[in-house]
């Protein structure tokens, strides 16, 4: 079903828009306005949803960064997600080199003559991945303070849990990089956008939503000493203790106030930037008890991997119901710069991977269907409403679909990688 709106705000179409895109770290859809909870915490996003376009059944690529981002960037999934890889050094240089394999948005945007820039304090994104690589102008504000000193012994699993845990604390409270809010480089990205010439393309990845939820000041809608109880306690406790009621409210309020601050971000660079299409989504959502876990590791539940994803200043606007996989914004993007009717990148299903490979999901329009390669504890087919089907026939049905999904992604991986060693004479 399409249900549309009038969009007084729209962009002449015989000439590439300015395009800003903003990934929201960590940011489920249902904790969003506009897809119906009841807290007020996305006012201005519920506002571009009301006049753009809403992709109401988005879905990650995976349930944590770098899983997501290098698909949502290139169209396909590096090795390491897959399963192919093993180790951070591997996984760091799988990211990398996934990255100069493929064309990415930046590649695209850039050959339509596109100026670029990125913005993003999280270091799964930074150049050490391969992030900036396309990019005309990239910030991620890694080698400015200790930051990176950090997220190196965050990475090489160094030190107490109980030291890091503090660490991580004191840098957030010091407003180091690796938890720079969006206020403390909001300038960068607007002075970038005064300078650079027409169009341009702008990500910015904002962390903000990230755990540990600990809003800036201005937002928080309980005792600072709570949101920094709660937080400990669910660093400490490894995000799997089924936590009493009170710290369980503690984190959803924080996380709830962390969401209402991200979304002074997007009231900010509307109004600063008034010749732009807005694209905003997330890169994967954050569990709260649902299914026993806390934060986003490696499952793939709806909360985990269902997303917002918003188009704002591109013409009348739509709800499209029809899945999308967040791997497909390349072509989303390239849509947009091109004039294109957006809402036909949108396929009849939207995939997602886990744990090397180990967890794979798939969505319809209202089904979901998730497995496990090790056995068929967590085999089920679900419905919207949380019906369960046993139906042996349904569930191999899609046990074949995604086998073939897996196939068909290693097997492009596989020839990409295979023409990038031809073309640079690696073989």
């Amino acid at each position: 079903m399409v249900e549309r709106y009038y969009l007084p705000m729209t962009i002449d179409q015989d000439s590439h828009p300015n395009i800003v895109m903003v990934t929201i770290d960590s940011l489920r859809a249902d904790h969003c306005g506009f897809m119906g909870y009841e807290k007020n915490t996305t006012p201005m996003l519920d506002r571009m949803a009301n006049e753009g376009m809403v992709f109401s059944n988005a879905y990650a690529p995976g349930s944590r960064t770098p899983h997501s981002l290098p698909s949502m960037f290139t169209g396909e999934y590096p090795d390491s997600v897959l399963g192919h890889v093993n180790g951070m050094d591997d996984t760091q240089e799988d990211i990398s080199g996934h990255i100069d394999r493929h064309v990415t948005i930046q590649d695209q945007l850039s050959d339509l003559g596109y100026e670029t820039a990125g913005f993003t304090p999280n270091p799964w994104t930074s150049e050490y991945f391969g992030f900036g690589r396309g990019f005309d102008h990239y910030q991620d504000f890694m080698d400015e303070d200790r930051s990176e000193k950090i997220w190196e012994r965050m990475i090489a699993g160094r030190g107490s849990k109980t030291i890091a845990g503090v660490r991580l604390l004191m840098s957030w409270l010091q407003r180091a990089n690796t938890f720079k809010a969006w206020e403390h480089f909001y300038d960068n990205i607007t002075q970038w956008i005064s300078e650079a010439n027409e169009p341009y393309f702008v990500w910015v990845f904002l962390l903000d939503v990230h755990f540990p939820y600990l809003p800036d000041q201005k937002a928080t809608s309980q005792s600072r000493w709570r949101t920094y109880e709660a937080n400990l306690r669910l660093y400490l406790e490894s995000q799997q203790t089924p936590y009493s009621n009170r710290v369980h409210d503690q984190l959803v309020t924080a996380y709830d106030d962390s969401i209402r601050y991200t979304d002074r971000f997007l009231e900010r660079i509307a109004s600063d930037v008034q010749d732009a299409v807005i694209v905003t989504t997330a890169d994967h959502g954050e569990a709260f008890g649902e299914h026993g876990t806390y934060g986003h590791h490696d499952q793939l539940y709806k909360q985990n991997v269902h997303v917002p994803l918003v188009i704002w200043g591109n013409g009348p606007g739509e709800t499209v119901s029809a899945p999308f996989s967040l791997r497909l914004l390349p072509e989303l993007l390239n849509t947009i710069a091109i004039g294109g009717d957006v809402a036909t990148v949108a396929k009849d299903t939207a995939g997602s991977i886990a744990s090397g490979g180990d967890k794979l999901r798939i969505s319809g329009k209202n089904w979901r269907f998730i497995q496990r390669s090790d056995g068929d504890d967590e085999v089920r087919l679900t419905t919207d409403d949380g019906a369960r089907v046993d139906d042996l026939e349904t569930i191999n049905l899609c046990r074949r679909l995604l086998d073939g999904w897996m196939e068909h992604h290693s097997e492009c991986g596989r020839i990409k990688n295979a023409i990038y060693d031809i073309e640079h004479h690696e073989i």
